[in-house]
């Protein structure tokens, strides 16, 4: 009903979530593709050539990174996810501002490079999510940020699905 060749071990594990986000991505980028998608979760997931589902990562959120830092640390302080003004802090607030910010940037460059590899190609890279808008500008990987992928998604998936029950579509 997707589109999509669901390749993970377990199907029923895979979010919805994701599925939305692959449906969007294939819609509009040529795979194979590696979809970011950065929010309480900072979800990787690889579709190759014949848009199979092949599985990917799953990571803390940058808020929630944020968060564990401030409650767990008990002199590190709450800090607002900014772009920092440099890699070397001079202070608390821009220490973490650029292990945070920095440290995602580089996590999402590992990964695509990791995941690259494993595929023996480059692919296209589609982020989305709350704070991918703040973390792709610093990532050093050509990465198309798409701010409403799961919404176009579930739109795409609904088409389909009330297409296939015998209505017209649009």
């Amino acid at each position: 009903k997707t589109g999509l060749n669901i390749r993970m071990e377990v199907h029923n594990q895979l979010g919805a979530d994701l599925v939305a986000n692959a449906v969007a991505a294939l819609e509009k980028y040529a795979p194979p593709i590696i979809m970011i998608d950065m929010g309480t979760a900072t979800t990787i997931a690889v579709i190759d050539d014949g848009n199979a589902f092949l599985g990917g990562a799953v990571l803390p959120g940058l808020r929630i990174s944020a968060e564990a830092l401030s409650s767990r640390a008990s002199l590190l302080p709450g800090i607002q996810l900014e772009r920092p003004r440099r890699a070397i802090g001079k202070n608390t607030v821009e220490c973490m501002q650029s292990g945070l910010m920095f440290g995602a940037a580089a996590m999402v460059d590992g990964l695509i490079d990791r995941m690259e590899a494993e595929l023996g190609r480059p692919t296209t890279v589609v982020a989305t999510g709350g704070v991918a808008r703040f973390v792709v500008p610093l990532c050093r990987h050509e990465i198309a940020l798409e701010r409403d992928l799961q919404l176009k998604g579930l739109d795409l998936l609904y088409r389909k699905t009330r297409h296939r029950k015998g209505e017209a579509p649009d």
